[in-house]
């Protein structure tokens, strides 16, 4: 269902992902070890990366949250468990690894136990094609961090059956955690495929929202479907909150808006200071470096020094917020103007 808020799972399900789709199953094909997948918030990577897997042998592991090497294998037990239909035959008789019924439990310490590492040399074992998805995970810290990249680095250059995806949508933080230009990485100098995920045009945001009514038997007038997409810019999350939002009986595509709104401005009000009040610049117009020192100045009634205004500005961009001063997603921008 198009309407569904939770990702997708199937490519049945998925709305003209096929170029994308396409992409993945000929790196995957050709036996490609490293893909960056990008795009910024509620593109619906998640979305194209669970779909994709329905055709291939493969794990997905959700790496947010992950601050310990306990919740790195509750992640890998999570993935195994949700891609044990397809996996089943390849984990058996690994040390390590028991299945329980619908669960896979990962012993990772003491005796009989398996490293990460150690269960994916024992699947490139098995010589079929083995998709390893590490999710957002640009906001590893160390030392996981670095745990995580030399497991790369080690599958990049040694399991020639398993492809590794790395998936984003704080662009800049996930080049700069791959770390391919940085010396000091351990997948300094790899090559890698890019995917970037891109939003809808204005025609298939129209045919997005006509065709998830129609599966609900709702005729939606054109100029309701027109309002939403000109609002949401053809981001397919917020398309698929204000379908679901309008099927529920909200009906006020005002309401609907300051509910997505209030959204993003939970998530920048976690920023410091400077990073809301450049922000706040840019949703007021400002649109250059300089104005927005004057703005932040003058609103602050303190000096700013450049350096830490550029170190700012770069670092909202890395979170792909804005983009040469201006907003990726127009509800980011309402957000801002909200922002103290």
């Amino acid at each position: 269902m198009l309407f569904d808020l939770r990702p997708k799972s199937s490519r049945r399900d998925l709305f003209n992902r096929e170029l994308e789709l396409k992409f993945l199953d000929d790196a995957a094909g050709r036996g490609d070890p490293l893909i960056l997948v990008l795009g910024i918030r509620r593109i619906g990577k998640t979305s194209i990366l669970r779909s994709f897997l329905e055709n291939w042998n493969g794990i997905y592991i959700d790496m947010r949250g992950v601050v310990r090497t306990a919740d790195l294998y509750e992640r890998l037990s999570e993935g195994l468990s949700d891609s044990l239909g397809r996996l089943k035959r390849f984990l058996k008789n690994i040390r390590g690894i028991r299945i329980l019924d619908v669960e896979v439990e990962v012993k990772w310490r003491g005796r009989d136990s398996i490293s990460f590492l150690g269960l994916l040399e024992e699947l490139n074992r098995r010589r079929e094609r083995i998709i390893m998805i590490l999710d957002e995970v640009q906001g590893l810290r160390p030392p996981i961090s670095m745990e995580v990249k030399s497991l790369i680095a080690y599958a990049y250059d040694n399991l020639e059956n398993v492809t590794v995806i790395l998936s984003g949508s704080e662009i800049g933080l996930l080049r700069n955690f791959v770390g391919i230009d940085n010396s000091a990485s351990p997948l300094y100098g790899r090559y890698h495929l890019d995917l970037m995920v891109k939003r809808f045009p204005k025609d298939l945001s129209m045919e997005f929202l006509r065709q998830g009514f129609k599966e609900l038997n709702m005729s939606v007038d054109e100029g309701i479907i027109e309002n939403a997409v000109n609002l949401f810019d053809g981001i397919v999350g917020w398309l698929v909150f204000f379908g679901r939002s309008y099927v529920d009986g909200v009906r006020d595509l005002k309401q609907i808006s300051n509910v997505a709104v209030q959204m993003a401005l939970n998530e920048l009000n976690k920023l410091d200071w400077k990073g809301r009040m450049v922000l706040k610049a840019i949703a007021e117009g400002e649109n250059s470096w300089s104005t927005i020192r004057r703005y932040v100045e003058e609103k602050r009634g303190i000096t700013i020094p450049k350096s830490s205004l550029t170190r700012t500005i770069r670092k909202l961009e890395k979170l792909s917020i804005i983009e040469n001063y201006r907003f990726l997603d127009p509800v980011y921008r309402e957000a801002s103007k909200r922002l103290r």
